[in-house]
């Protein structure tokens, strides 16, 4: 199938992103990313109220992020929102489970299918606790709007607000904690299962 032009627009702009990145821990990602994907196949939509937190006038001064921000939010009832873990899992709390959702646009499942790297948008709300956790996957989030503190490994719980790149190595304990406003997280993933399923600790 052939991605529709929506889709073809976000694929672009974040492959543009993620290839002019200044930041020598998103440059890890390069390799995997210039393989592009294998297919694409239509994602259905599905609506998580997380997506409300996306609004087309955020406005960061980073060109590369008001961008993918502006396309992810005016396209956001078309995109397939999703979330890790349910009720049943009883990993996350409630708050997290009512507040936050990710799209995927490349990764094993698609809708860009790869088997080597996985990449998309996070939303939390304010006042979510992601749990400490750690998966096999190393892993990139950078912050394009809103605050969390973040720990990692063994390191000091540390603020990290937009243009922010958190680098996460592979079976690294790491979460987080958001503040006052929600947040609205780019996360690239690669060297492992792309759809582990984190084990909490």
């Amino acid at each position: 199938m052939t991605p529709d032009s929506a889709s073809r627009e976000i694929y672009e702009a974040t492959v543009a992103f993620v290839m002019t990145h200044p930041h020598p821990d998103v440059g890890r990602f390069c390799q995997s990313f210039q393989k592009g994907f294998a297919e694409w196949h239509k994602a259905e939509p599905h609506y998580l109220p997380a997506a409300d937190y996306l609004r087309k006038d955020t406005s960061t001064g980073d060109r590369g992020i008001d961008r993918l921000l502006q396309l992810y939010a005016a396209n956001k009832s078309m995109l397939k929102w999703e979330q890790s873990y349910t009720r049943a899992d009883r990993v996350v709390g409630e708050d997290m489970l009512s507040g936050y959702g990710f799209v995927e646009l490349v990764g094993k499942y698609g809708p860009f299918v790869s088997d080597s790297i996985r990449c998309g948008i996070g939303v939390w709300g304010p006042h979510i606790t992601y749990p400490i956790h750690k998966h096999q996957a190393e892993e990139i989030y950078l912050i394009m709007s809103g605050s969390a503190m973040f720990k990692v490994g063994g390191q000091p719980e540390t603020l990290q607000i937009p243009e922010d790149v958190v680098f996460v190595e592979s079976m690294t304990p790491h979460g987080f904690r958001t503040l006052d406003n929600p947040m609205v997280l780019f996360y690239l993933w690669q060297a492992g299962d792309l759809r582990e399923k984190s084990t909490f600790l």
